[in-house]
C-alpha cells in the first residue's frame, strides 16, 4: 500500500511537473514578446503618440479610413541638450526658434514628440542628425473621405467615436494597441542613460474593423457627381436582389478630421439627409397604382382630367392646369405623365386604408432595417386609420401630399420592389465584423424579404416607369445608350415659402438597365424646381456613369 501510494505521488509529481514546464515554453516563445512588452511598459515613463483604431472597409475590403499618411518627429531631450550643435540642427529643419525648443525639451526626460510635413520627415531621414527620429502614421479622415455622414467622427483624441458607424461600434473599434515613446525608468523613476530611449508598438494583433454594403468605386462616382450637380440633397444606389446598399450620400457634407465650423450652419451639413424624412409627392403614386392594380383594376381605366378635380369646392390642381389639363388617360399614360387628377380619382375609387395598406406592405412608415445595424434612421410617417377619411384627405394620399413622408433609402427601396419582381428586402448598410486579415468575426446584416406584390402587378408598374423616362415626366433621366431606365418623378409641396415662392422637394427614383436590372437609385433635391428638371438630370449622370465604369 506504501509503494503504491508513493508511486501516486510521485506520478502526480511529474505531471504538474510537465505542466509548468510546457507553461514555461508557452511563456518564452508564443507570448514572450507581449510579456516582454507589458514588463518593459510597467517599469517606464512613457507617452501615447497613437492610438490603434480599427478601420471602416468596403464591401471589397477598400477602407474609407486612414487612407491619408502624417508625420512626428521624436525628439530624445538628453541627447539633445547635451550636443548644442545637434540642437540647432534639429530646430532648424523643424522650424523652431532653438531657444524654444530648449524650453520644450528640458521639461522632462520623456521625448518631444511634434507634427511635422512630408518634407521635414525626408529631411530628418536624409540627414545624419543624432537624437531624433521620424514616424509616419495613418490620418484617419481628411477633406476628402467619402461617406462622412455614415461614417461619422471621432473626438480630438482619435479614441471615442461620436457620431454614425464610429460611435454605433465604438467598442469594436476602438479594440488593438498603439504606439508609445518613453524611457526606461529604474527604481527612482530616473532616466537611465545606459538604456537610452524606446518606442514600443503594439499594432496590428487585436485590431478589428468594420465591413460595410458600400462600394468604395460607386461611392466616389455617386459623391463626384453630387459635388458638381447638388447643393442639397441625398442619393441612394441599391442592390435590387439583395437590399444592400451600394452607394449612400447626403449634400452638403462636411469634413469628418474637424467639424467645429459645421455645427452653427444653418444648412445643417451634419445632418444626413438620405436617412430623413420628407414629403414625397408624385413618387407615392408607385404606392397608389401598385394599390389600384392588386385590387383588380385595369391599367386600361380611364379618367378624363380637365387640370383639376373639385372635391366639394376644393379644388387640388394638376400639372396640367394651365394647359387645360391632360383629357382622357389611362392609368399607364397617367402614371409617365404624372397626372394627379386621374390619381386623385382613382386614390377615391381604392379608399384609404388600401392605399396605405399598400404602403405599409412597401415598407413605409417604419425602419427599413438600417437600425437593426445600429445605423438611426427615420421611419417616415404614414397618416392614422382611425376615422373616416374626407374626400380631401384622399386625394392628398393619393398623390404623396398630406402627412405622408418617407426616407430617400425607403424611395430607392420602393423602386427596388418593382425591379425585382415585388419582393421587399430589409436593407442592409453593414455586412460584418472582420479581422485584419478580413476573416468574418461576425456578420451583422441578416438579410431577410417579404413579398410586397405580385409579379404580375411589378411587371405592370415597369411598363409605367418605362414609359415614363421614355415619353412622360422622366425623360431627362434616360440612359438609353447604357442599358437605359426606368423610374417616376415627383414634385413635393412642403408648405414652405421663400423669398415668396413655395418651396419644393424633388425626387425621382427608379433602377437601370431596363433588359436585366440590378441596381435602384434615388435621388432627391431639397429645395428644388422639381423631379423632372432637378433630380432626373443627376439619375441620368450616376446611372450612366456606373455602365460605363462597367459595373
Amino acid at each position: 500500500m506504501h509503494i503504491r501510494r508513493l508511486k501516486i505521488t510521485r506520478f502526480v509529481f511529474l505531471f504538474l511537473l510537465l505542466i509548468v514546464t510546457v507553461k514555461l515554453f508557452n511563456i518564452q516563445t508564443a507570448t514572450g514578446e507581449q510579456y516582454s512588452t507589458q514588463a518593459a511598459m510597467q517599469q517606464s515613463r512613457n507617452r501615447i503618440i497613437y492610438k490603434e483604431r480599427g478601420d471602416i472597409l468596403d464591401r471589397n475590403g477598400i477602407s474609407f479610413t486612414g487612407r491619408d499618411t502624417y508625420w512626428k518627429a521624436i525628439l530624445q531631450p538628453v541627447t539633445l541638450l547635451n550636443n548644442q550643435n545637434a540642437l540647432s540642427t534639429a530646430a532648424n529643419v523643424l522650424g523652431l526658434d532653438a531657444a524654444y525648443l530648449k524650453d520644450q525639451l528640458s521639461k522632462d526626460n520623456l521625448p518631444y514628440v511634434t507634427n511635422i510635413t512630408a518634407a521635414q520627415a525626408r529631411a530628418i531621414e536624409d540627414s545624419s542628425l543624432t537624437g531624433i527620429s521620424v514616424i509616419d502614421l495613418k490620418r484617419r479622415y481628411n477633406e476628402d473621405t467619402l461617406a462622412p455622414h455614415i461614417l461619422g467622427y471621432v473626438d480630438k483624441s482619435g479614441t471615442q467615436g461620436l457620431a454614425g458607424i464610429e460611435k454605433a461600434y465604438n467598442d469594436t473599434l476602438k479594440r488593438g494597441g498603439g504606439v508609445y515613446v518613453g524611457i526606461l525608468a529604474d527604481a527612482g523613476n530616473g532616466f537611465m542613460n545606459e538604456l537610452g530611449y524606446r518606442i514600443w508598438n503594439t499594432m496590428g494583433k487585436e485590431r478589428l474593423n468594420i465591413q460595410l454594403t458600400l462600394d468604395y468605386h460607386l461611392q466616389s462616382i455617386v459623391e463626384n457627381i453630387m459635388d458638381r450637380m447638388v447643393d442639397k440633397g441625398a442619393v441612394v444606389l441599391m442592390d435590387i436582389l439583395t437590399g444592400e446598399i451600394l452607394a449612400i450620400a447626403s449634400r452638403p457634407d462636411f469634413n469628418p478630421s474637424n467639424i467645429n465650423p459645421y455645427l452653427l450652419d444653418e444648412d445643417q451639413p451634419l445632418f444626413n439627409r438620405a436617412l430623413g424624412a420628407y414629403t414625397p409627392g408624385s413618387v407615392f403614386k408607385m404606392i397608389t397604382a401598385a394599390s389600384a392594380l392588386e385590387e383588380g383594376f385595369s391599367p386600361d381605366t380611364i379618367y378624363n382630367c380637365p387640370g383639376y378635380v373639385d372635391l366639394g369646392g376644393l379644388i387640388m390642381k394638376c400639372t396640367s392646369y394651365e394647359d387645360g389639363g391632360h383629357g382622357d388617360l389611362n392609368m399607364v399614360q397617367a402614371f409617365a405623365r404624372s397626372c394627379n387628377s386621374y390619381f386623385i380619382h382613382l386614390g377615391l375609387e381604392i379608399g384609404r386604408d388600401k392605399i396605405l395598406a399598400m404602403a405599409d406592405r412597401f415598407g413605409l412608415g417604419k425602419k427599413t432595417g438600417l437600425e437593426n445595424e445600429g445605423i438611426e434612421e427615420s421611419s417616415g410617417t404614414l397618416p392614422s386609420y382611425i376615422g373616416n377619411a374626407s374626400p380631401a384627405e384622399i386625394g392628398n394620399i393619393s398623390i404623396g401630399q398630406g402627412e405622408i413622408l418617407i426616407s430617400p433609402v425607403q424611395a430607392a427601396n420602393m423602386a427596388s420592389v418593382i425591379a425585382n419582381g415585388g419582393l421587399l428586402n430589409d436593407v442592409s448598410l453593414i455586412k460584418a465584423i472582420v479581422n485584419n486579415e478580413g476573416e468574418k468575426i461576425r456578420n451583422i446584416s441578416a438579410p431577410a424579404w417579404s413579398r410586397a406584390i405580385s409579379k404580375e402587378t411589378a411587371a405592370a408598374l415597369q411598363g409605367m416607369m418605362l414609359l415614363t423616362v421614355q415619353s412622360g415626366t422622366g425623360k431627362w433621366a434616360d440612359i438609353g445608350g447604357h442599358g437605359g431606365s426606368a423610374g417616376k418623378t415627383g414634385s413635393a409641396e412642403t408648405g414652405w415659402i421663400r423669398d415668396n415662392r413655395n418651396i419644393l422637394h424633388a425626387w425621382f427614383s427608379g433602377y437601370f438597365p431596363i433588359d436585366c436590372p440590378r441596381y435602384a437609385l434615388c435621388v432627391f433635391i431639397e429645395d428644388g424646381k422639381s423631379g423632372s428638371v432637378s433630380a432626373a438630370p443627376v439619375f441620368a449622370e450616376i446611372s450612366a456613369q456606373i455602365m460605363d465604369a462597367g459595373y
